[in-house]
Protein backbone atom coordinates (compact mmCIF):
# COMPACT_ATOMS: atom_id res chain seq x y z
CA UNK A 1 0.00 0.00 0.00
CA UNK A 2 1.08 3.55 -0.68
CA UNK A 3 2.87 5.09 2.33
CA UNK A 4 2.17 8.65 3.46
CA UNK A 5 4.89 11.15 4.32
CA UNK A 6 5.31 11.96 7.98
CA UNK A 7 3.34 15.22 7.84
CA UNK A 8 0.60 13.58 5.77
CA UNK A 9 0.32 10.65 8.22
CA UNK A 10 0.01 13.07 11.14
CA UNK A 11 -2.82 14.95 9.42
CA UNK A 12 -4.54 11.70 8.39
CA UNK A 13 -4.59 10.39 11.96
CA UNK A 14 -6.07 13.65 13.23
CA UNK A 15 -8.76 13.51 10.55
CA UNK A 16 -9.58 9.90 11.46
CA UNK A 17 -10.15 10.99 15.05
CA UNK A 18 -12.33 13.91 13.93
CA UNK A 19 -14.47 11.75 11.66
CA UNK A 20 -14.90 9.30 14.52
CA UNK A 21 -16.31 12.02 16.76
CA UNK A 22 -18.20 14.40 14.46
CA UNK A 23 -18.66 12.49 11.17
CA UNK A 24 -17.58 15.66 9.36
CA UNK A 25 -14.18 17.29 9.00
CA UNK A 26 -12.24 19.62 6.73
CA UNK A 27 -8.75 19.60 5.25
CA UNK A 28 -7.20 22.80 3.95
CA UNK A 29 -3.79 22.31 2.38
CA UNK A 30 -1.86 23.97 -0.48
CA UNK A 31 -2.23 22.67 -4.01
CA UNK A 32 0.19 19.79 -4.55
CA UNK A 33 0.56 18.94 -0.85
CA UNK A 34 -1.17 15.58 -1.25
CA UNK A 35 -4.80 15.97 -0.11
CA UNK A 36 -5.91 13.19 -2.47
CA UNK A 37 -3.41 10.74 -0.94
CA UNK A 38 -4.57 11.58 2.59
CA UNK A 39 -8.22 11.15 1.61
CA UNK A 40 -7.45 7.82 -0.07
CA UNK A 41 -5.68 6.65 3.10
CA UNK A 42 -8.74 7.61 5.17
CA UNK A 43 -11.05 5.66 2.88
CA UNK A 44 -8.75 2.63 3.10
CA UNK A 45 -8.88 2.80 6.88
CA UNK A 46 -12.61 3.42 7.21
CA UNK A 47 -13.94 1.19 4.43
CA UNK A 48 -17.45 1.41 3.01
CA UNK A 49 -18.95 3.03 -0.05
CA UNK A 50 -17.66 6.50 -0.86
CA UNK A 51 -18.65 9.22 -3.29
CA UNK A 52 -15.80 11.55 -4.29
CA UNK A 53 -17.10 14.77 -5.84
CA UNK A 54 -15.39 17.73 -7.48
CA UNK A 55 -16.26 20.49 -9.92
CA UNK A 56 -13.07 19.78 -11.91
CA UNK A 57 -12.51 16.69 -14.07
CA UNK A 58 -8.73 17.04 -13.65
CA UNK A 59 -9.11 16.84 -9.87
CA UNK A 60 -11.19 13.67 -10.23
CA UNK A 61 -8.59 12.10 -12.53
CA UNK A 62 -5.84 12.83 -9.99
CA UNK A 63 -8.03 11.42 -7.23
CA UNK A 64 -8.47 8.22 -9.24
CA UNK A 65 -4.70 7.86 -9.48
CA UNK A 66 -4.33 8.25 -5.72
CA UNK A 67 -7.05 5.69 -5.05
CA UNK A 68 -5.30 3.29 -7.44
CA UNK A 69 -2.03 3.74 -5.54
CA UNK A 70 -3.82 2.59 -2.39
CA UNK A 71 -5.38 -0.39 -4.17
CA UNK A 72 -8.93 0.94 -3.73
CA UNK A 73 -11.56 -0.13 -6.25
CA UNK A 74 -12.88 3.02 -7.90
CA UNK A 75 -14.75 4.26 -10.93
CA UNK A 76 -14.72 7.72 -12.53
CA UNK A 77 -18.23 8.51 -13.78
CA UNK A 78 -19.53 11.38 -15.87
CA UNK A 79 -22.76 12.98 -17.08
CA UNK A 80 -24.86 12.23 -20.15
CA UNK A 81 -23.15 14.79 -22.35
CA UNK A 82 -19.75 13.07 -22.36
CA UNK A 83 -21.27 9.65 -23.02
CA UNK A 84 -24.06 10.26 -25.53
CA UNK A 85 -23.41 8.47 -28.84
CA UNK A 86 -25.46 11.12 -30.64
CA UNK A 87 -23.39 13.94 -29.12
CA UNK A 88 -26.39 15.60 -27.50
CA UNK A 89 -25.61 18.49 -25.15
CA UNK A 90 -27.26 19.38 -21.86
CA UNK A 91 -29.61 21.75 -23.66
CA UNK A 92 -30.70 18.95 -26.00
CA UNK A 93 -31.63 16.71 -23.07
CA UNK A 94 -33.61 19.55 -21.47
CA UNK A 95 -35.40 20.68 -24.64
CA UNK A 96 -35.81 17.57 -26.80
CA UNK A 97 -35.85 14.82 -24.16
CA UNK A 98 -34.47 12.38 -26.76
CA UNK A 99 -33.67 9.36 -24.57
CA UNK A 100 -37.13 7.81 -24.71
CA UNK A 101 -36.96 7.49 -28.50
CA UNK A 102 -33.27 6.60 -28.85
CA UNK A 103 -32.39 3.30 -30.53
CA UNK A 104 -29.58 2.80 -28.02
CA UNK A 105 -31.98 2.93 -25.07
CA UNK A 106 -32.24 -0.82 -24.43
CA UNK A 107 -31.86 -3.05 -21.37
CA UNK A 108 -28.23 -3.53 -20.32
CA UNK A 109 -27.19 -7.22 -20.33
CA UNK A 110 -25.80 -8.46 -17.04
CA UNK A 111 -22.96 -10.08 -18.95
CA UNK A 112 -21.77 -6.67 -20.14
CA UNK A 113 -21.89 -5.25 -16.63
CA UNK A 114 -19.81 -8.18 -15.36
CA UNK A 115 -17.31 -7.64 -18.16
CA UNK A 116 -16.93 -3.99 -17.07
CA UNK A 117 -16.66 -4.62 -13.35
CA UNK A 118 -12.93 -3.73 -13.28
CA UNK A 119 -13.29 -0.58 -15.40
CA UNK A 120 -11.88 2.53 -13.73
CA UNK A 121 -13.39 5.25 -15.90
CA UNK A 122 -16.30 6.08 -18.20
CA UNK A 123 -14.13 5.95 -21.34
CA UNK A 124 -13.94 2.15 -21.19
CA UNK A 125 -17.70 1.96 -20.59
CA UNK A 126 -18.40 4.11 -23.64
CA UNK A 127 -16.31 1.86 -25.88
CA UNK A 128 -17.99 -1.35 -24.68
CA UNK A 129 -21.49 0.12 -24.90
CA UNK A 130 -20.95 1.59 -28.36
CA UNK A 131 -19.68 -1.75 -29.63
CA UNK A 132 -22.82 -3.41 -28.30
CA UNK A 133 -25.20 -0.73 -29.63
CA UNK A 134 -26.21 0.33 -26.11
CA UNK A 135 -26.54 3.66 -24.32
CA UNK A 136 -23.21 4.33 -22.55
CA UNK A 137 -24.87 6.44 -19.87
CA UNK A 138 -27.38 3.71 -18.96
CA UNK A 139 -24.51 1.22 -19.00
CA UNK A 140 -22.49 3.42 -16.64
CA UNK A 141 -25.36 3.87 -14.18
CA UNK A 142 -26.06 0.11 -14.18
CA UNK A 143 -22.36 -0.52 -13.52
CA UNK A 144 -22.32 1.96 -10.62
CA UNK A 145 -25.27 0.15 -8.99
CA UNK A 146 -23.50 -3.18 -9.47
CA UNK A 147 -20.29 -1.86 -7.91
CA UNK A 148 -22.14 -0.57 -4.87
CA UNK A 149 -24.05 -3.81 -4.44
CA UNK A 150 -21.14 -6.19 -4.94
CA UNK A 151 -18.22 -4.26 -3.46
CA UNK A 152 -19.80 -2.10 -0.79
CA UNK A 153 -17.04 -2.92 1.68
CA UNK A 154 -14.56 -0.63 -0.10
CA UNK A 155 -15.47 1.15 -3.31
CA UNK A 156 -15.31 4.77 -4.49
CA UNK A 157 -17.31 6.40 -7.30
CA UNK A 158 -16.02 9.75 -8.52
CA UNK A 159 -18.37 12.32 -10.05
CA UNK A 160 -19.11 15.99 -10.66
CA UNK A 161 -20.95 18.05 -8.04
CA UNK A 162 -24.01 18.16 -10.27
CA UNK A 163 -24.59 14.43 -9.83
CA UNK A 164 -24.35 14.36 -6.01
CA UNK A 165 -28.05 14.78 -5.23
CA UNK A 166 -28.95 11.83 -7.46
CA UNK A 167 -26.50 9.41 -5.86
CA UNK A 168 -25.59 10.60 -2.32
CA UNK A 169 -28.11 8.39 -0.48
CA UNK A 170 -26.36 5.23 -1.75
CA UNK A 171 -23.05 6.06 -0.07
CA UNK A 172 -21.66 5.84 3.46
CA UNK A 173 -19.23 8.72 3.06
CA UNK A 174 -18.47 11.69 0.82
CA UNK A 175 -15.26 13.44 -0.16
CA UNK A 176 -16.09 16.98 -1.32
CA UNK A 177 -13.00 18.07 -3.24
CA UNK A 178 -12.40 21.68 -4.36
CA UNK A 179 -15.01 22.52 -1.72
CA UNK A 180 -14.41 26.27 -2.09
CA UNK A 181 -16.50 26.14 -5.26
CA UNK A 182 -19.57 25.57 -3.09
CA UNK A 183 -19.20 29.23 -2.04
CA UNK A 184 -18.63 30.67 -5.52
CA UNK A 185 -21.77 31.26 -7.62
CA UNK A 186 -21.76 30.17 -11.25
CA UNK A 187 -22.66 32.92 -13.69
CA UNK A 188 -23.87 32.78 -17.28
CA UNK A 189 -23.88 36.02 -19.26
CA UNK A 190 -25.91 36.67 -22.43
CA UNK A 191 -25.73 39.94 -24.42
CA UNK A 192 -28.92 42.01 -24.27
CA UNK A 193 -28.71 42.72 -27.99
CA UNK A 194 -28.96 39.00 -28.74
CA UNK A 195 -32.31 38.86 -26.94
CA UNK A 196 -33.57 41.87 -28.87
CA UNK A 197 -32.79 40.17 -32.17
CA UNK A 198 -34.23 36.88 -30.92
CA UNK A 199 -37.60 38.35 -29.92
CA UNK A 200 -37.68 40.40 -33.13
CA UNK A 201 -37.25 37.22 -35.21
CA UNK A 202 -39.94 35.49 -33.14
CA UNK A 203 -42.35 38.37 -33.70
CA UNK A 204 -42.65 39.00 -29.96
CA UNK A 205 -43.16 42.71 -29.39
CA UNK A 206 -43.12 45.01 -26.39
CA UNK A 207 -40.60 43.02 -24.33
CA UNK A 208 -38.34 44.96 -22.01
CA UNK A 209 -35.19 42.88 -22.52
CA UNK A 210 -33.65 44.45 -19.40
CA UNK A 211 -36.33 42.74 -17.32
CA UNK A 212 -34.40 39.54 -16.63
CA UNK A 213 -37.24 37.68 -14.91
CA UNK A 214 -39.66 38.45 -17.74
CA UNK A 215 -37.11 37.33 -20.35
CA UNK A 216 -36.42 34.15 -18.38
CA UNK A 217 -40.15 33.35 -18.24
CA UNK A 218 -40.65 33.94 -21.96
CA UNK A 219 -37.63 31.85 -22.86
CA UNK A 220 -39.05 28.92 -20.91
CA UNK A 221 -42.17 29.04 -23.08
CA UNK A 222 -40.34 29.57 -26.38
CA UNK A 223 -37.32 27.32 -25.88
CA UNK A 224 -38.51 24.46 -28.09
CA UNK A 225 -39.36 26.88 -30.92
CA UNK A 226 -35.90 28.44 -30.66
CA UNK A 227 -34.22 25.02 -30.66
CA UNK A 228 -36.07 23.80 -33.75
CA UNK A 229 -35.30 26.91 -35.82
CA UNK A 230 -31.57 26.82 -36.57
CA UNK A 231 -31.63 30.48 -37.58
CA UNK A 232 -32.88 31.46 -34.13
CA UNK A 233 -30.51 29.21 -32.21
CA UNK A 234 -27.58 30.89 -33.97
CA UNK A 235 -28.47 34.23 -32.35
CA UNK A 236 -27.96 32.97 -28.78
CA UNK A 237 -26.23 29.80 -27.54
CA UNK A 238 -28.82 27.17 -26.57
CA UNK A 239 -26.60 25.93 -23.77
CA UNK A 240 -26.39 29.46 -22.36
CA UNK A 241 -30.14 29.91 -22.75
CA UNK A 242 -30.84 26.75 -20.77
CA UNK A 243 -28.29 27.73 -18.11
CA UNK A 244 -30.00 31.13 -17.84
CA UNK A 245 -33.46 29.55 -17.50
CA UNK A 246 -32.16 27.12 -14.86
CA UNK A 247 -30.61 29.96 -12.82
CA UNK A 248 -32.71 30.78 -9.76
CA UNK A 249 -31.38 34.37 -9.77
CA UNK A 250 -31.28 36.58 -12.86
CA UNK A 251 -30.54 40.28 -13.38
CA UNK A 252 -29.52 42.86 -15.97
CA UNK A 253 -25.94 44.17 -15.75
CA UNK A 254 -25.67 47.64 -17.33
CA UNK A 255 -21.85 47.59 -17.28
CA UNK A 256 -21.66 44.63 -19.68
CA UNK A 257 -25.10 45.27 -21.24
CA UNK A 258 -25.96 41.64 -20.59
CA UNK A 259 -28.48 39.50 -18.74
CA UNK A 260 -26.87 37.39 -16.03
CA UNK A 261 -28.00 34.09 -14.55
CA UNK A 262 -26.65 33.10 -11.13
CA UNK A 263 -26.64 29.61 -9.66
CA UNK A 264 -25.15 28.47 -6.35
CA UNK A 265 -24.05 24.87 -5.91
CA UNK A 266 -25.65 23.13 -2.96
CA UNK A 267 -25.27 19.85 -1.12
CA UNK A 268 -28.05 17.39 -0.29
CA UNK A 269 -28.77 16.32 3.27
CA UNK A 270 -25.67 14.55 4.57
CA UNK A 271 -27.02 13.14 7.85
CA UNK A 272 -25.47 9.90 9.11
CA UNK A 273 -22.64 10.07 6.57
CA UNK A 274 -18.95 10.70 7.01
CA UNK A 275 -18.00 13.84 5.09
CA UNK A 276 -14.57 15.31 4.36
CA UNK A 277 -14.39 18.74 2.72
CA UNK A 278 -11.05 19.48 1.03
CA UNK A 279 -9.58 22.52 -0.66
CA UNK A 280 -6.58 24.81 -0.71
CA UNK A 281 -9.08 27.56 0.23
CA UNK A 282 -11.99 26.30 2.32
CA UNK A 283 -14.63 29.02 2.81
CA UNK A 284 -14.41 30.92 6.12
CA UNK A 285 -17.83 29.57 7.14
CA UNK A 286 -16.45 26.03 6.90
CA UNK A 287 -13.31 26.95 8.87
CA UNK A 288 -15.47 28.37 11.66
CA UNK A 289 -18.21 25.73 11.87
CA UNK A 290 -16.56 22.31 11.53
CA UNK A 291 -13.26 20.83 12.78
CA UNK A 292 -10.60 21.55 10.16
CA UNK A 293 -6.95 20.60 9.82
CA UNK A 294 -5.04 23.46 8.19
CA UNK A 295 -1.68 22.85 6.55
CA UNK A 296 0.08 26.20 6.38
CA UNK A 297 0.95 27.49 2.89
CA UNK A 298 4.58 27.26 1.87
CA UNK A 299 4.82 31.05 1.42
CA UNK A 300 3.09 34.11 2.83
CA UNK A 301 2.00 36.76 0.32
CA UNK A 302 2.19 40.33 1.61
CA UNK A 303 -0.60 42.63 0.44
CA UNK A 304 -0.76 46.41 0.76
CA UNK A 305 -4.20 47.80 1.56
CA UNK A 306 -5.29 51.08 0.02
CA UNK A 307 -7.29 54.01 1.39
CA UNK A 308 -10.20 54.29 -1.07
CA UNK A 309 -13.75 52.96 -0.74
CA UNK A 310 -14.69 51.75 -4.21
CA UNK A 311 -18.46 51.43 -3.82
CA UNK A 312 -20.94 52.15 -6.60
CA UNK A 313 -21.80 55.44 -4.90
CA UNK A 314 -18.16 56.57 -4.65
CA UNK A 315 -16.83 55.57 -8.05
CA UNK A 316 -18.18 58.58 -9.93
CA UNK A 317 -16.58 60.95 -7.43
CA UNK A 318 -13.26 59.09 -7.22
CA UNK A 319 -12.72 57.78 -10.74
CA UNK A 320 -10.42 60.57 -11.98
CA UNK A 321 -8.22 60.45 -8.88
CA UNK A 322 -8.12 56.64 -8.94
CA UNK A 323 -7.33 56.56 -12.66
CA UNK A 324 -4.34 58.87 -12.09
CA UNK A 325 -3.07 56.78 -9.18
CA UNK A 326 -3.34 53.58 -11.18
CA UNK A 327 -1.68 55.15 -14.23
CA UNK A 328 1.20 56.31 -12.03
CA UNK A 329 1.46 52.81 -10.58
CA UNK A 330 1.61 51.22 -14.04
CA UNK A 331 4.20 53.68 -15.30
CA UNK A 332 7.01 51.47 -13.92
CA UNK A 333 6.22 48.90 -16.61
CA UNK A 334 5.66 45.98 -14.20
CA UNK A 335 3.17 43.54 -15.87
CA UNK A 336 -0.07 44.01 -13.93
CA UNK A 337 -3.52 42.45 -13.63
CA UNK A 338 -6.31 44.60 -12.21
CA UNK A 339 -9.43 42.82 -10.96
CA UNK A 340 -12.70 44.70 -10.66
CA UNK A 341 -16.43 44.01 -10.52
CA UNK A 342 -17.53 45.83 -13.67
CA UNK A 343 -16.15 46.49 -17.12
CA UNK A 344 -14.83 50.03 -16.72
CA UNK A 345 -15.30 51.47 -13.26
CA UNK A 346 -12.19 53.54 -13.92
CA UNK A 347 -10.74 54.36 -17.34
CA UNK A 348 -7.00 53.67 -17.37
CA UNK A 349 -4.67 54.23 -20.29
CA UNK A 350 -2.29 51.59 -21.66
CA UNK A 351 -4.27 48.58 -20.41
CA UNK A 352 -6.54 46.10 -22.16
CA UNK A 353 -10.01 45.66 -20.70
CA UNK A 354 -11.69 42.27 -20.63
CA UNK A 355 -14.31 43.25 -23.21
CA UNK A 356 -11.57 43.86 -25.81
CA UNK A 357 -9.09 41.28 -24.53
CA UNK A 358 -7.72 38.63 -26.87
CA UNK A 359 -5.81 35.57 -25.71
CA UNK A 360 -2.69 36.85 -27.43
CA UNK A 361 -2.81 40.01 -25.24
CA UNK A 362 -2.32 37.97 -22.08
CA UNK A 363 1.27 38.23 -20.81
CA UNK A 364 2.01 41.01 -23.30
CA UNK A 365 -0.12 43.84 -21.90
CA UNK A 366 -1.38 44.93 -18.51
CA UNK A 367 -5.02 43.90 -18.31
CA UNK A 368 -8.25 44.62 -16.42
CA UNK A 369 -10.44 41.58 -15.64
CA UNK A 370 -13.81 41.21 -13.93
CA UNK A 371 -13.96 39.02 -10.82
CA UNK A 372 -16.96 37.26 -12.35
CA UNK A 373 -16.10 37.64 -16.04
CA UNK A 374 -15.25 35.16 -18.77
CA UNK A 375 -11.61 35.05 -17.66
CA UNK A 376 -12.53 34.43 -14.01
CA UNK A 377 -10.90 30.99 -14.15
CA UNK A 378 -9.09 28.64 -16.47
CA UNK A 379 -6.33 31.03 -17.63
CA UNK A 380 -3.03 31.02 -15.72
CA UNK A 381 -1.65 34.51 -15.13
CA UNK A 382 1.75 33.76 -13.55
CA UNK A 383 3.47 35.79 -16.24
CA UNK A 384 2.27 38.87 -14.31
CA UNK A 385 4.15 40.26 -11.32
CA UNK A 386 1.56 42.56 -9.79
CA UNK A 387 -2.14 42.19 -9.02
CA UNK A 388 -4.49 44.98 -7.96
CA UNK A 389 -7.88 44.15 -6.46
CA UNK A 390 -9.69 47.40 -7.16
CA UNK A 391 -12.85 46.69 -5.16
CA UNK A 392 -14.49 43.97 -3.11
CA UNK A 393 -15.54 40.97 -5.23
CA UNK A 394 -19.29 41.21 -4.70
CA UNK A 395 -22.29 40.90 -6.98
CA UNK A 396 -24.97 43.65 -6.97
CA UNK A 397 -26.59 44.20 -3.53
CA UNK A 398 -29.99 42.78 -4.54
CA UNK A 399 -28.27 39.65 -5.89
CA UNK A 400 -26.15 39.27 -2.75
CA UNK A 401 -29.28 39.46 -0.56
CA UNK A 402 -30.89 36.65 -2.53
CA UNK A 403 -27.71 34.57 -2.38
CA UNK A 404 -27.46 35.09 1.37
CA UNK A 405 -30.99 33.70 1.73
CA UNK A 406 -29.66 30.59 -0.03
CA UNK A 407 -26.86 30.27 2.51
CA UNK A 408 -23.96 32.19 0.92
CA UNK A 409 -22.13 34.48 3.33
CA UNK A 410 -20.55 37.59 1.82
CA UNK A 411 -17.33 36.90 3.75
CA UNK A 412 -17.06 33.54 1.97
CA UNK A 413 -17.44 35.09 -1.47
CA UNK A 414 -15.11 38.03 -0.80
CA UNK A 415 -12.42 35.83 0.71
CA UNK A 416 -12.48 33.01 -1.82
CA UNK A 417 -12.59 35.31 -4.86
CA UNK A 418 -9.81 37.51 -3.46
CA UNK A 419 -7.60 34.50 -2.71
CA UNK A 420 -8.31 33.06 -6.17
CA UNK A 421 -7.42 36.37 -7.85
CA UNK A 422 -4.07 36.53 -6.07
CA UNK A 423 -3.49 32.84 -6.65
CA UNK A 424 -3.86 33.27 -10.40
CA UNK A 425 -0.37 34.81 -10.43
CA UNK A 426 1.16 31.79 -8.70
CA UNK A 427 3.42 29.89 -8.87
CA UNK A 428 5.96 32.56 -9.69
CA UNK A 429 9.73 32.45 -9.65
CA UNK A 430 9.76 36.06 -8.45
CA UNK A 431 7.94 37.83 -5.65
CA UNK A 432 4.59 39.25 -6.72
CA UNK A 433 3.21 42.61 -5.63
CA UNK A 434 -0.35 42.55 -4.25
CA UNK A 435 -2.42 45.69 -3.75
CA UNK A 436 -5.87 45.58 -2.16
CA UNK A 437 -6.93 49.02 -3.37
CA UNK A 438 -10.25 49.19 -1.50
CA UNK A 439 -9.66 49.88 2.21
CA UNK A 440 -12.69 47.72 3.11
CA UNK A 441 -10.36 44.75 2.62
CA UNK A 442 -8.97 45.63 6.07
CA UNK A 443 -12.07 44.03 7.60
CA UNK A 444 -10.97 40.72 6.10
CA UNK A 445 -7.23 40.83 6.85
CA UNK A 446 -7.59 38.40 9.75
CA UNK A 447 -9.52 35.97 7.56
CA UNK A 448 -7.06 36.32 4.67
CA UNK A 449 -4.23 35.23 6.97
CA UNK A 450 -5.85 31.77 6.99
CA UNK A 451 -4.94 31.59 3.29
CA UNK A 452 -1.39 32.93 3.44
CA UNK A 453 -2.18 36.57 2.57
CA UNK A 454 -0.88 39.11 5.10
CA UNK A 455 -2.00 42.74 5.04
CA UNK A 456 0.83 45.25 5.41
CA UNK A 457 1.09 49.05 5.20
CA UNK A 458 -0.84 51.15 2.70
CA UNK A 459 -1.30 50.58 -1.04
Amino acid sequence: MMALRGDQAEVANKLLAMLGEKNVAGLQAPTGWGKSFVASFLIKQLGGRWLWASSLINALVEAGKALGDFGIRHFLSTGRERLCLKNYRHSDFVIRKPCGFCQFNRPIPQSLVKALINAVDYGVVREFAEEGGLCPYSTQETLVRELLNEYGDLVVVLMNYGRISKHAKRFDGLIIDEAHNLAVPKLVSLPRRGFELLFEKLGVEGVDVKDAELVRSLLGELLLTIAIDSGLSELVSLDDLVAFIESPITYYDPDSDALIGVKLEGLPSLENKRVLLMSATLPPSVLSTIPVIRVEPSQVIKARVGDAVMTTENIERLKNEVAKRLSDLLSDGLPTVIFTTSSKEVIIENVVYEDELRREDICKRSIVLRFFGKYAEGVRLNCYKRVVLLTLPLLPPNVMRRLEVRGLRSVDLITIKAVQAVGRLLPSNEAIEVILFDKRFRRYCGVLMNYGIQCVGNG
